[in-house]
């Protein structure tokens, strides 16, 4: 199929949908998966009677989106043929429909994106892996969990789970951060945790086969969702910073392309 007859047998409000069903049906996938064999990525979320961590994450992904925009703006200024074609990705069919979509909907499908992705590769794959690992390979219902050991013990709201709760729930005045960081990864994560990051990340970046460096750079920023949660242990702060960025990225397009006449319907 060539991209002419893709543009052609899609409409936007179809791509729209689709991607929506899509994003949406990976979150589904995580919760399912983690229902039949563990672990559950909703446990990393907090409920609505912990608002506190609620508004906190929100705020917390809010401020991890800016090192992310930061870091594009950097990397396109770069003169290279590769980064270049970062550019040229709103002339993909796929990508120039989704330009045509109004504000709103492109914030809907980021969101779904941010909800349903982060859900499966930081929620459910990461840990899961960790799991297999740390098990010799066999999967386990139990994960390496981000959370303490007692999680009805009250936290202040920036520490949900990760190491930020290790830091304000077993406090050590005598060790520097570096310190606290390491016992604490030595004793709760280790290597398994080590090869479940790099590997989902890895795995993030290939299912984004845009070009060969938007798979690189894509997967950078998945080790970057897994490093957020494993230092705060609460799902939204990477579901807030992923679909935020993308929102942001879209709307700048779809602002560029009216500009030019590029997506006009």
């Amino acid at each position: 199929m060539t991209d002419s007859e893709l543009d052609e047998e899609q409409t936007p409000d179809e791509l729209f949908r689709t991607a929506v069903l899509v994003e949406g049906g990976l979150g589904a996938i995580a919760l399912g998966a983690g229902y039949l064999v563990g672990p559950s990525a909703r446990d990393l979320v907090p409920t609505t009677e912990q608002w506190e961590a609620i508004v906190g994450g929100i705020g917390l992904g809010i401020v991890a989106t800016i090192p992310l925009l930061l870091f594009m703006s950097v990397l396109r200024r770069i003169k290279h043929p590769a980064i270049e074609k970062l550019d040229e990705l709103s002339d993909h069919p796929m990508i120039g429909l989704m330009l045509k979509l109004n504000a709103w909907e492109l914030l809907a499908i980021s969101l779904c994106a941010g909800v349903g992705e982060e859900l499966l590769f930081r929620g459910w794959l990461m840990p899961f892996l960790a799991s297999m690992v740390g098990e010799g390979l066999s999967p386990a219902t139990e994960a390496f969990s981000l959370l303490p050991e007692d999680v009805s013990v009250d936290r202040p709201w920036w520490a949900w789970g990760g190491f930020a709760s290790q830091v304000a729930l077993q406090p050590d005045a005598t060790a520097t951060w570096t310190e606290q960081f390491s016992s604490w990864w030595t004793a709760t994560q280790g290597w398994p945790m080590v090869v479940a990051l790099i590997g989902s990340s890895v795995l993030f970046g290939f299912v984004h086969p845009m070009t060969k460096l938007y798979i690189f750079v894509t997967g950078m920023m998945g080790f970057y969702f897994a490093v957020l949660l494993i230092l705060s242990g609460n799902l939204l702060i990477p579901i807030v910073a992923h679909a935020l960025y993308d929102a942001v990225q879209l709307w700048s397009a779809a602002s560029e392309a009216k500009s030019t006449g590029t997506a006009s319907d």
